[in-house]
């Protein structure tokens, strides 16, 4: 039977109301590192360029992931979801004297949707300890299905400027038609890597895990389809007055993704639902583990108050997840099980990707991507702006850490 250890929900629902005197004000206060009403790429290559200014979505991409290096370089993903003429799914920010700019990265042909085995649509992405980052392509480009190579995993070492690794997901991995690799969160002790795919362009939803052994270069799908990886049956949520959506609830399998600082764990939640689920990587990492023994040791470790897209762990026993009805971060305590606030403003809207800075520092991504997804986004003069990078000084060191 599925273990489960679920949080006294009277104690987590008083403490999110705010119920606890000075617990606002003792919450780490985010500082805006960069925010955009329209995303400004540099490109050097003028037929990329005339392509993306001629094109019907021209400044209508939506930036998605954050990570930072150790020397404190900024990477986001844009993953082509409005279509092909995005100039770049991976980009470096380069200060331009007056804002931050997204530059191509690697380089404009790796970004180049021309280029057969290169780069279609990055969403998930990590930085590991050693400056390799993890590179998580999607393959699809507006929409499903995608093409044969286009889905993979590419190893590349920033401070050598080379890819050290590839892997391409074949079909029964992840479905052309059905999948869409979300996340991924790394163990650079035994070079394996764990992926959330959310399954969401089939109806019913074909959500999964993946796991990555980069020693060997090979891949296991857990979990497919299941009920631990798809979405609650019934759930909705609102952000502030706003339902998501507007033409009817979201549905989101497996989304977030985290390992724990010990490396004993990975954690996981469905987007549309609330609970946080978890396993042991031990036998995760063996790949002929039984599927019915995966499935008896998945924990629900607790309800939460707000379901949740990214995830991020750190080396002291902590996993940090973005509440996306709450306008802010969550905090679960590995030791105890217990749920915290952690972070909130009230313009910290659809926080959606974390990510750990070489000073201690955690950023997060607030993106409106519900607003985005529903075509009301106003690119121009919006309230507040659209996409914004935070930053929340002295909260600890990334669970990648030695």
């Amino acid at each position: 039977m599925t273990q489960t250890r679920l949080a006294a929900l009277p104690a987590i629902v008083a403490v999110f109301l705010g119920l606890g005197g000075a617990f606002a004000k003792d919450m780490p206060r985010p500082e805006i590192v960069a925010e955009w009403n329209s995303l400004p790429y540099r490109v050097v290559s003028d037929d990329i360029r005339s392509a993306w200014e001629d094109s019907a979505i021209f400044g209508q991409a939506l930036v998605q992931g954050v990570k930072v290096d150790s020397k404190g370089n900024i990477y986001v993903s844009t993953a082509r979801w409005a279509g092909k003429e995005i100039p770049s799914t991976l980009s470096k920010l380069v200060w331009n004297g007056d804002t931050w700019e997204l530059e191509p990265y690697p380089n404009e042909d790796m970004n180049d949707i021309a280029n057969a085995a290169g780069l279609k649509a990055v969403l998930g992405f990590e930085i590991d300890r050693n400056d390799v980052m993890w590179i998580l392509d999607q393959g699809h480009v507006a929409g499903p299905p995608f093409e044969d190579g286009d889905a993979k995993l590419v190893l590349w070492d920033i401070k050598a400027g080379k890819e050290i690794q590839r892997y391409l997901f074949t079909a029964d991995e992840a479905d052309r038609q059905c999948s869409f690799l979300n996340d991924l969160a790394v163990d650079n002790d035994t070079g394996v890597a764990y992926i959330a795919d959310s399954g969401i362009f089939c109806d019913p939803l074909h959500g999964g895990l993946i796991v990555y052994g980069s020693n060997t270069n090979s891949v296991r799908r857990i979990l497919d389809q299941h009920k631990f990886t798809n979405n609650e049956p019934n759930f909705f949520f609102n952000i502030d007055d706003r339902p998501v959506l507007k033409n009817g609830g979201m549905q989101t399998g497996a989304d977030g993704i985290a390992l724990s600082g010990d490396k004993k764990t990975v954690y996981w939640t469905n987007l549309t639902g609330n609970r946080l689920y978890s396993l042991p990587t031990e036998i995760l990492r063996d790949f002929e583990t039984n599927e019915t023994v995966i499935e008896n040791a998945v924990r629900v470790e607790t309800s939460l108050p707000s379901n949740t897209d990214g995830m991020t762990a750190d080396n002291a026993g902590n996993i940090y997840m973005t509440a996306l009805s709450l306008d802010g971060l969550m905090k679960f305590d590995e030791s105890t099980g217990q749920v915290s606030r952690f972070v909130h403003h009230p313009e910290m809207n659809w926080p959606d990707t974390l990510a750990w800075g070489p000073d201690g520092s955690l950023y997060v991504v607030s993106n409106h991507l519900h607003v985005w997804v529903d075509g009301e986004m106003n690119f121009e003069d919006p309230e507040i702006p659209n996409f914004r990078i935070w930053r929340i000084p002295g909260v600890g060191q990334s669970y990648t850490a030695q």
